[in-house]
This record gives structure tokens, sequence and C-alpha cells, in this order.
């Protein structure tokens, strides 16, 4: 896979390692701006598939220029990048949803890969039909909401077949979100030709770590469920906390949707 490259940051030492970093990579640094305003324009001329984007910019908001900067490079995935690890930017932003976050302190060796991974999750909810979403408050009794609320969205898209496993697995997820993130939690269902993807978003940034739960325990099987429920999954970092979402395949859609 070959991406063209946009760096959107005011720190040339960065820009720098992140050329030195990519060299001889599929990824290639095709522009480089000091600026949001100068990003801005080099994302039109060049249409990049990906912009790395430094939400700390001294006299720059940079997260004032991401509807901007999508609609100057509609097809481009958007990495916002910063040198501290965790923000209190989830929930401030109306167009921070969908923006993977990376940590200026990202090994080297490591870019290439977790930039490719920025761009394979962008892709996968390019071809959207229909998305709905709601947010829950940070209790356990926000899973039976969340069931509702996805059971209601999925009669209405025609997908009452994968109901129960979505409902499942929405349950289990929702549950281990307010249990762990200690926050609100967005339910995000999106209709695709042949999957229906489901997000749930919380404001923690720890990564999700699947462990061995017995029948008894009132939590910790969601990833062990996914893991068998779900043709696809996985966990996206996020401008601020996380995104663990999964595909479930949908009934019309047959075995070519694997």
């Amino acid at each position: 896979m070959s991406l063209r490259l946009l760096v959107v940051d005011d720190n040339p030492d960065y820009r720098l390692l992140l050329r030195y970093a990519l060299a001889g990579s599929p990824i290639e640094v095709v522009g480089e701006a000091g600026s949001t305003a100068e990003g801005l324009a080099l994302a039109a001329a060049l249409q990049p598939d990906l912009v790395v984007l430094d939400v700390v910019m001294q006299d720059d908001d940079a997260l004032s220029s991401l509807q901007p900067l999508r609609e100057a490079a509609p097809s481009a995935a958007v990495v916002v990048v910063a040198s501290y690890a965790e923000h209190e930017l989830w929930g401030m932003s109306p167009h921070a949803e969908g923006v993977a976050y990376l940590s200026k302190a990202t090994p080297p060796r490591k870019l290439c890969e977790e930039l490719e991974r920025v761009a394979r999750s962008a892709r996968a909810v390019s071809d959207v039909l229909a998305t709905e979403r709601a947010r829950f408050p940070g209790e356990v009794q926000s899973a039976r909401s969340a069931r509702k609320f996805a059971g209601q969205v999925l009669e209405s898209w025609g997908c009452v077949d994968i109901e129960d496993a979505v409902l499942l697995l929405v349950s289990e997820l929702v549950t281990n979100a307010v249990i762990h993130a200690h926050s609100d939690v967005e339910v995000i269902l999106r209709l695709r030709p042949a999957r229906v993807r489901v997000e749930i978003v919380d404001a923690a940034s720890d990564y999700v770590q699947r462990r061995d739960a017995t029948s008894d325990d009132q939590s910790g099987r969601g990833m062990a469920l996914t893991e068998a429920l779900a043709a696809a999954w996985g966990v996206d970092t996020l401008v601020a906390g996380k995104s663990v979402w999964f595909e479930v395949v949908r009934g019309d859609a047959g075995a070519e949707a694997l």
C-alpha cells in the first residue's frame, strides 16, 4: 500500500523525524507545512492520502482546522499528534470524531505501522450508507439503554437477522467501557453495503486487553465474545479516548462479505 503524506507541524525537528522514519517505506512525505493555513492550502493542492496534524501549535488552533482540512482533502485520513499522551478534548470538538491520535513519543520504527493502521481504519468507513449515534452516561445501567438504541437502529435498517449478535456485543462493550473508563460512552452504528459497523467510544486512552473471564464474572467477556461473533474488530486511539469497534456481516450479504 503506497500512501502520500502531508505533515502539518510547526516543529521542523518533528517534520524531519517523520521524513527519516518513513524513508524507504510505503508512505511518502509529499508536503510539509508549519501552520494550519499553509496546511490547508497544501492539502487542497496535493490531495494526500494522510495528513499528520499537530494539535498543539503555537498561536494556532489546530482543532478548529479539522473540518476545513476535511473539506480541502476529503479522501485524506487525519492523524492528530501531540507531545503528551492524555487529552481533555473528548466531546469538546464537533469535528474530532473519526480523527485518530498518535503520540509524538511513538518510536520512529513504529511510525509507518501506526500510520498504515490509521489509513486502513479510515477506508473501512468510507462506504457508509447511514450512521446513527447516541451518547450514554457512565453508568452500568447504560448498557440496557445502549442495547435498546442499537436494536431500534437495526430494525429501521432491516438488519434484525444480526440483532442478537450485535446487541450482545454492545451490552458487553458498553459495560466494559463504563466500568473501566469511568466516562460517558458514545455508541455509533454505521450501515455498510455488506456489514454493520459498531463503535463504542469512551474517554480512556488505555488499550483494551483481552482476559479470560469465567461464566460467573460480571465483566471481562467483551473481547472474547467480540472475537467469536464479529467478522472484524479493533481498537482505534482517537484525539481523546479510544474507539472499540466491531463489524458483523449482514445476513443478505452472504459469504462474499468475508
